[in-house]
């Protein structure tokens, strides 16, 4: 027998207390909503389909989620995650100038897209106008690839002439229009070839940064 936090004595099971258990019911629903939402789509998945291929109960939904929203937010959470580290992987494999570290972070952001397509249906398409609470989830995601953005380009960037509120809008700018080339890459069945549309959101990114503090 174990104790919980609360002092009510629970079961192991299989070598797994109550809350460990409850962390991998958490984990087996996360991974088939996004199996779910990325193929099928948040609208057309029912949360008995999610828990159906999770092989969970409908009611272990609620002890972790508050329902499809919940879920939702959390595959966002976790494509997001996926590609922030993409990003963050990628720029380190090609350390140099600014340009190889963002050929590197942009290679590193489009390989993973177009190996996991389901991550972005969900991070570009089935997030966007689900409600009020989803909406602000989506706009501190973004503002958080803003920060990734900046903590990999200042280091190599002259900013002395540039005032923060401005090399933050630049930045948001940035991550606005290649995220614009990933949603139109996407929705092209990714017929351009990546190096190509790497190139493209290259130019894009080092043509401004480039020119900061001239």
């Amino acid at each position: 027998m174990t104790v919980s936090e609360f002092g009510v004595p629970g079961r192991k099971y299989r070598g797994a207390g109550p809350e460990q258990r409850q962390q991998q019911r958490r984990a087996r629903l996360v991974d088939a909503a996004i199996e779910e939402f990325g193929t099928r789509g948040y609208r057309n998945t029912t949360i008995d389909a999610v828990c159906a291929r999770a092989g969970v109960g409908k009611r272990y939904v609620y002890e972790s989620f508050d329902g499809s929203e919940g879920l939702l937010l959390a595959a966002y959470t976790v494509a997001t995650d996926r590609l922030r580290g993409y990003i963050v992987d990628g720029a380190a494999a090609h350390p140099g100038t600014i340009g190889t570290v963002v050929h590197g972070a942009l290679t590193g952001f489009f390989r993973g897209i177009a190996e996991d397509p389901r991550i972005a249906r969900i991070v570009f398409f089935e997030i966007l106008g689900i409600s009020p609470a989803v909406d602000a989830d989506y706009r501190r995601v973004t503002g958080s690839f803003v920060d990734t953005f900046l903590e990999l380009a200042t280091p190599m960037i002259d900013i002395e002439s540039v005032p923060h509120p401005r090399l933050r809008t630049i930045a948001t700018g940035l991550v606005g229009a290649v995220l614009m080339i990933a949603q139109h890459w996407v929705l092209g069945d990714f017929r351009q070839p990546l190096d190509d549309v790497v190139d493209s959101a290259h130019t894009v990114v080092t043509s401004v940064l480039e020119g900061l503090g001239r």
